[in-house]
């Protein structure tokens, strides 16, 4: 955690809030698994319920490094933002509704909420940590939802740039259905 950030807590609630850092990020594995694992078992996610597991994550990895980067070192909030507005674009892309957009990464907010519950971790630092991470899913959901809805998106579709077609535009399988601009 930088300089700055540790001026706004004692010494106690910097440390708290580094050793929650520290146990997210030495579970990282089970936290995005745990997320694919929400996402699969949600019938409100019948887009993600079907993708394959590389797809699925897609960019959830790197917004949950850029997110704990954020606490640990003070990485810009942007590097995070940035990762979710090309995860949303995606998702448009593959096929994903507005709400499968936005309920998977309140899932992704759980999964971390639940680790660090089933960790034990001190109340104090995983309640500094939980604070700065809302916040960040929150300008991620938003950052996510921007690029979805950007119009570039929906002319992508139009112009058979969505996956499961090749660049001539034929079939390589079944395609995601096309969303309604």
């Amino acid at each position: 955690m930088s300089l700055t950030e540790t001026q706004f807590y004692t010494e106690r609630e910097a440390r708290d809030l580094n050793r929650a850092v520290e146990q997210l990020r030495g579970g990282r594995e089970t936290v995005l698994r745990d997320w694919i694992e929400r996402v699969r078992a949600n019938q409100a996610m019948a887009t993600g319920q079907a993708m394959a597991e590389p797809l699925l994550l897609d960019h959830v990895p790197q917004l949950f490094d850029a997110i704990l980067d954020r606490l640990e070192i003070n990485r810009s909030r942007e590097d995070a933002e940035q990762f979710a507005t090309v995860h949303g674009f995606m998702r448009r892309l593959s096929g994903y509704n507005i709400a499968e957009t936005v309920l998977e990464l309140l899932m992704f907010r759980r999964a971390i909420w639940a680790h660090l519950t089933a960790v034990g971790a001190q109340v104090e630092g995983a309640y500094a940590a939980m604070e700065q991470i809302d916040g960040m899913v929150d300008r991620a959901i938003l950052s996510s939802l921007t690029a979805y809805l950007d119009p570039q998106a929906a002319m992508l579709e139009r112009e058979g740039g969505e996956p499961g077609t090749d660049p001539d535009g034929a079939s390589q399988g079944t395609s995601p259905p096309a969303i309604p601009a």
